[in-house]
């Protein structure tokens, strides 16, 4: 099963082709065009990678093109989805040194495919003996000499410059590149929770490609993150911390340990699920030598302790005698140096 689904991923990837992106050909835009789609759709890369542009080949060599194209070979099933695929070179559009080409792609539906087939394969698997993946392979390709396999077409554009008099595809790969660098830093902010920093790379991408469906969706759901966040930002102010005390505590074998104690009130018309604070430790020369986080209120799921929402109005405070330890704070620390702040908050929903 899992062999099959690698088939169809493989065949996924010659439509990634078609829709992507020669030796001496000629300086006819159409046949270029054409020898680019069929060697591309027939596993032959190293013509095909002829065919793309100079300023692309700069870019990504061709070791690098054909590692990204590597398929296994086809089983008599994806054989025959390949052979199924076509298409139809309608209108080009010569500027100058510059073309534009409109094609029609024909290709098997492989979500319908992915969905239906594959799925009802793996059933067959389960039920019917356990059989092989070889067999299942037998049973859907005979499935489809009976049945017609699902097409979608689709309209594509194609990029191509004249070099030296002879026309090539240009795929901008360049650009590509900047653009992937763009969503790949986007990512790493948006998982490090710097939203702003985040949606300006993503924007970046934007600017780079305007047609970048992620970064665009990306854009959209920062865009209500930052304005959940500027709220809870604004909300921060209406709870009050108070009663903040910082100094080495004994436990209960005589040991000092450093630790805080403070309270914390709701004053907003919200009720929390969760208060996060976090204390920052100074040394004797007012520098911050550590932090510590602590979470007073946390109502949720995944919470193992015993918490209660913080109301509008409610007064939180820790039991009397205890306190929170600050194990990892450096003997540097001058004790009762320390500020608190309330960095994070969750609304009820």
């Amino acid at each position: 099963m899992k062999r099959q689904i690698e088939f169809i991923t493989g065949l996924c990837i010659l439509t990634i082709l078609l829709t992507a992106g020669c030796g001496k050909i000629g300086a006819n835009s159409k046949n270029v065009l054409a020898k680019y789609l069929d060697a591309s759709l027939h596993g032959k890369y190293e013509e095909a990678y002829q065919c793309i542009s100079t300023k692309d080949r700069t870019i990504k060599n061709l070791q690098e093109y054909l590692s990204e194209y590597k398929i296994e070979s086809k089983s008599s099933f994806a054989e025959a989805l390949t052979n199924k695929i076509s298409y139809e070179i309608q209108e080009i559009t010569i500027t100058g040194n510059q073309a534009k080409a409109n094609v029609a792609v024909t290709t098997p539906d492989y979500g319908s495919i992915k969905f239906t087939d594959i799925r009802d394969a793996a059933f067959m698997s389960a039920f019917l003996g356990g059989k092989d993946e070889k067999e299942i392979e037998e049973m859907i390709t005979e499935k489809y000499k009976e049945k017609e396999i699902p097409m979608v077409t689709t309209k594509r554009t194609f990029d191509l410059v004249k070099e030296s008099g002879e026309w090539k595809i240009f795929l901008n790969w360049e650009t590509r590149k900047k653009v992937d660098e763009a969503m790949k830093k986007a990512k790493q902010f948006e998982k490090e929770k710097k939203l702003y920093a985040a949606k300006e790379k993503y924007q970046e991408a934007l600017k780079l490609d305007s047609k970048a469906v992620e970064a665009s969706r990306n854009v959209k759901e920062l865009d209500k993150e930052i304005r959940g966040f500027e709220e809870k930002q604004e909300y921060i102010s209406k709870v009050k911390l108070y009663a903040f005390e910082a100094r080495y505590y004994k436990t209960y074998l005589d040991a000092r340990v450093p630790g805080v104690e403070f309270k914390l009130k709701n004053e907003g018309d919200k009720t929390l699920t969760e208060v996060e604070v976090t204390v920052y430790f100074k040394d004797a020369s007012g520098n911050v030598i550590a932090e510590e986080d602590y979470h007073p209120v946390l109502v949720s799921d995944f919470s193992f302790r015993d918490n209660k929402l913080l109301k509008p109005n409610y007064i939180w405070q820790m039991e009397q005698g205890k306190f929170y330890q600050a194990k990892s704070v450096p003997s540097e620390w001058q004790e009762g140096n320390a500020v608190a702040k309330i960095t994070t908050i969750e609304f009820e929903e």
